[in-house]
């Protein structure tokens, strides 16, 4: 295992898997430490077989740790919050982020874009972490080499970097179906491989393509979480 460590901060608990399940499998292979949180509990997601929230929050909790083993994620921290709407909740998962940057000084993070994703619990949980690694590294405490913003709900048109998951796809697919109780409302799996299929075809507009499947990333520029 490598000195090196990356966060992925997921604000529900399948969002790594669809947005860059591939990666993580490739970054752990390649003996990267992975550090996965998730910002909340899911007990708010839609149930086909009514469930109520503690029993939703408790199937995918297991969900989520099923999928971690499937990529070979070890370091999986659940924070477990109900709701990020409220100032409450959203200053203690401040508090949580900067506890674990200090512990694990993963030197890149990864997030949901802070303004292109149109999920509002993603907007809210990458801006809060922004401000976080804004203030640490305002104190001196904390610099990351790269803030990434992986794609979730919402396809980039733009990216910066583009990672070839050919030999992990089926393995990402497979992480995602670990979440049974979404795909009972929304059979996502197909789509989320459909579009990294998409990105590896239209990646270059000649020659002949080898790749498979892939996953892009926006990095985010300095001053948008320095200055």
């Amino acid at each position: 295992m490598s000195d090196k460590c990356v966060l992925v901060v997921s604000p529900h608990p399948d969002d790594l898997e669809i947005g860059m399940g591939g990666t993580v499998a490739g970054l752990i292979e390649s003996g990267v430490r992975v550090v996965s949180v998730v910002v909340t509990d899911g007990r708010r997601s839609t149930s086909v077989e009514g469930y109520t929230e503690d029993e939703m929050a408790c199937i995918r909790e297991e969900e989520v740790k099923e999928s971690a083993g499937i990529l070979g994620l070890h370091d999986l921290r659940l924070f477990g919050l109900a709701d990020i709407r409220s100032e409450r909740d959203q200053a203690l998962m401040k508090d949580k982020i900067e506890e674990l940057i200090l512990s694990a000084e993963p030197y890149d993070i990864y997030i949901p874009h802070p303004t292109i994703d149109k999920h509002p619990t993603h907007r809210i949980v990458s801006a809060r972490v922004l401000e976080k690694v804004k203030e640490l590294a305002a104190g001196g405490t904390y610099v990351p080499d790269n803030i990434w913003c992986y794609e979730v709900w919402t396809p980039f048109q733009e990216y910066d970097h583009l990672e070839d998951i050919s030999r992990h796809a089926d393995l990402k697919g497979k992480a995602i179906e670990a979440h049974k109780s979404q795909l009972q409302y929304k059979h996502y799996t197909e789509g989320i491989l459909g579009l990294n299929r998409y990105r590896a075809i239209f990646n270059e507009r000649h020659g002949v393509t080898e790749m498979k499947y892939a996953e892009v990333f926006q990095r985010l520029n300095a001053d948008e979480y320095l200055s």
